[in-house]
């Protein structure tokens, strides 16, 4: 084998100079076993050189430098050193996220079925772009680009993106649940549906004090708007920060005012609902940078009590809180006045409450002097301000009707009875807050309890009677045109003191009757007692609705043993019902009726709305009757006959008889459109002893039985005057009623 030249022997010295002793010194065993040559040299490849020392050295150099590359590949912003001093401080992506041109970024977004949206340019070259879903042009990032010119182009450098993820659906109706009454819908629950964002706005107006730009994402629902505020710090490390959500019923953005004493500005979102003035209010406040946290917060300006507080001060924010501004604020007027006398002042927490609940107050009282038109919203708005003295006068006014008071109520109950409650709770409340609260309980439970709840409030019967009897005036689904009951006499003296309008005095020749009522005609209708939606009505409407008013003139039919008939008259006087819908009328009538009405064969029937006339039948020739039906008709009436004693006559004689002196009618009783046959029958036809007469059979038009009065055990009167067919008037157990044959 052959060797390397040895180095000459001054680059040797030069190389072994700075060598320790001990590493020039060769190990002799080593050389005397391991010699390659006859001088004894040492082998050139066993040498440690300088180059070797590079070697070794450069290993974790490169090491280094290549995972510097790496981090530098994936995310050079970390390496703050290597970054250049404008590249945004959230460029979070990669290298491979280079600048791009709208058409770039619109064709990648295409790919994904989105879009870019709303552009707003801000300072230092820099741009927010909305990105939608192509299809619903819902909000899905608001992303902030910075603009980049490459080559005389202009482009797009992505530096960060904020998800839009909506807004809860229970927050942004949860203003109007405030005075809900039925109960909540189970889709309708807290995080159980958001609500998607439309559009991206520049919030007007925005002042100086707090630097940066303010946005709100927004979306609308039954017209609700709602959204999210948005804060954009233009800085070396430019970030968009999500702040609060807000949602407004009046559909109005979120707007800057001058709400609070401390001269600074508040963003307010307006919640109104028509006259309940309502108004959230964020104090905004920076917040010393810590790292990434957000720079400004919005501290909302609560009714929370603090602590240790004058009983005054603790009343007022519960009055506030249930929207009675002015008493509020005058509870907090007493407050501040007995501090001022003590050499205190309101702390800015309890200044900022002031603030809220004057800022509101004011509202409410430039609200009260206005002169709305409808009588219902001026004693409305009165309520709200706590004047409750001039709402009740407005509701007694006897020159208006009370139509427009009973309106409101309809509407707006939930507000005034959640005000009446509240109040309810201190001592020495006024009477006519307790009138108002008789007027809630009227228009959601009827004239009964709304009696019953203003005794249970020690409210004189004096000072409401009047006032429920007026504006009893809820819509109620019965339409009366006529009545239909029995009679019986009452005397020539006192007439009780039960009945609900006080009767005049008796007239001489004149007597006392009760009507008690059985039928009324609905409309096309005829419904039987008991009436329970007239249960619980006032006196006034009944008589009104009952047609009583106009016509209080009521007509009496009396039968003999015969059925023939006669009749009198009555003057409706009072009325009475109830709870179970029982409806009696007071009446005159002439002492003379008195005796007959025992004479009638059944009760005497009275009837209002005009007389009693019911459709007539119409005559049919029995050779017209197919023989089949003939025969079952012919059994069918022999039959029942016979049931209530002995026929004279055979099947067959009584058969010649029936269709020679017996007039068969067509008449439409059930209700189809094929009409029945009708047999209606005298005394001296068929005499089945001292009973109402005629008698009357029915007959399907195939010749079935439909209904037969032989018994008497359920009597025909006649067919009621309706247009809808099948109501028949009976009479059973004393009492008419209607009955249908199907």
């Amino acid at each position: 084998m052959k060797f390397l030249p040895e180095p000459s022997k001054p680059e040797s010295k030069a190389l072994t100079q700075d060598l320790p002793s001990s590493e020039l010194t060769p190990n002799r065993q080593n050389l005397a076993d391991n010699s390659c040559d006859t001088q004894g040299g040492i082998d050139p490849r066993d040498r440690f050189t300088w180059s070797d020392f590079y070697i070794v050295l450069s290993i974790p150099i490169v090491s280094g430098l290549t995972y510097l590359g790496l981090i530098y590949l994936y995310n050079p912003a970390t390496i703050s050193w290597l970054a250049p001093s404008e590249t945004p401080a959230f460029y979070s992506n990669s290298l491979w996220n280079a600048p791009k041109s709208i058409k770039q970024i619109e064709k990648e977004l295409g790919g994904v079925q989105l879009k870019l949206g709303e552009k707003y340019g801000l300072q230092k070259e820099q741009s927010i772009y909305t990105v939608l879903e192509t299809e619903t042009q819902n909000i899905r990032e608001i992303r902030l680009y910075q603009t980049i010119w490459d080559r005389g182009e202009e482009k797009f450098l992505l530096v960060s993106t904020t998800t839009v993820a909506g807004v809860d659906e229970y927050f942004v109706r949860s203003p109007l649940l405030k005075y809900a009454i039925s109960p909540l819908s189970k889709k309708l629950q807290p995080n159980r549906k958001r609500l998607p964002l439309k559009r991206l706005a520049r919030l007007k107006d925005s002042p100086n004090d707090y630097g940066g730009t303010w946005f709100a994402t927004t979306g609308s629902i039954d017209g609700i708007a709602y959204g999210q505020i948005y804060y954009f710090l233009e800085d070396q490390r430019s970030q968009l920060f999500e702040l609060e959500s807000w949602t407004s019923p009046m559909g109005e953005l979120p707007n800057w005012q001058k709400v609070l004493s401390n001269q600074t500005w508040q963003l307010v979102v307006n919640q109104t609902q028509k006259f309940e003035p309502l108004f959230t209010i964020w104090q905004p406040e920076v917040v010393p940078n810590k790292g990434n946290g957000k720079p400004i917060n919005l501290r909302q300006i609560t009714l929370n009590e603090a602590k240790s507080q004058p009983e005054k001060y603790r009343e007022a924010l519960v009055l506030a809180s249930v929207g009675l501004w002015s008493p509020a604020l005058e509870n907090l007027n007493l407050v501040t006045i007995e501090m001022r006398s003590q050499g205190q002042s309101l702390s800015p927490y309890l200044q900022e409450q002031y603030d809220l609940i004057a800022f509101h107050a004011r509202i409410t009282s430039l609200q009260a002097q206005k002169s709305l038109s409808s009588l219902g919203e001026r004693a409305l708005v009165h309520i709200i301000d706590g004047q409750w003295e001039q709402a009740i006068a407005i509701a007694n006014d006897p020159d208006y009707k009370g139509d427009q008071i009973a309106e409101m109520l309809a509407q707006y109950h939930p507000h005034i009875w959640q005000r009446v409650t509240t109040l309810l709770t201190y001592t020495g409340v006024k009477k006519e807050i307790k009138l108002w609260g008789g007027l809630v309980v009227l228009h959601r439970n009827g004239l009964r309890r709304a009696e019953n709840w203003l005794r249970s409030q020690k409210v004189d019967v004096k000072d409401y009677d009047q006032l429920l009897q007026r504006l009893d005036l809820a819509p109620i689904s019965i339409k009366p045109n006529q009545l239909m009951g029995t009679v019986s006499y009452l005397g020539k003296g006192n007439a009780g003191a039960n009945w609900f309008l006080p009767p005049p005095k008796l007239e001489e020749g004149q007597a006392w009757y009760e009507v008690s009522i059985s039928l009324i005609k609905d409309g096309n209708q005829w419904i039987n007692s008991p009436f329970a939606e007239l249960s619980d009505r006032a006196s006034l409407l009944l008589w009104k609705i009952l047609g009583l008013s106009l016509n209080p003139k009521l007509g009496v039919v009396l039968y003999d043993a015969y059925g023939k008939s006669k009749a009198a008259n009555l003057t409706a006087q009072s009325l009475w019902v109830n709870e179970s819908g029982n409806l009696k009328i007071l009446t005159t009538g002439e002492a003379g009726l008195a005796p007959l009405l025992s004479t009638s064969t059944i009760a005497p029937l009275v009837t209002s709305g005009g007389a009693f006339s019911p459709p007539n039948g119409i005559p049919v020739n029995w050779q017209t009757v197919p023989r089949i039906t003939i025969e079952r008709i012919i059994r069918a009436m022999y039959s029942e006959l016979q049931r209530n004693g002995q026929v004279s006559l055979g099947l067959e004689e009584f058969s010649i008889l029936v269709q020679q002196q017996w007039t068969l009618q067509s008449v439409n009783l059930d209700g189809f459109d094929r009409p029945e046959y009708l047999l209606l029958l005298d005394r001296e036809q068929v005499d089945l002893g001292d009973r109402h007469y005629p008698l009357a059979i029915a007959f399907t038009s195939e010749g079935a039985l439909l209904f037969s009065d032989v018994s008497g055990n359920r009597i025909w009167i006649d067919v009621l005057p309706s247009s809808i067919n099948g109501q028949i008037l009976t009479f059973r157990d004393g009492s008419y009623e209607v009955w249908r044959l199907r």
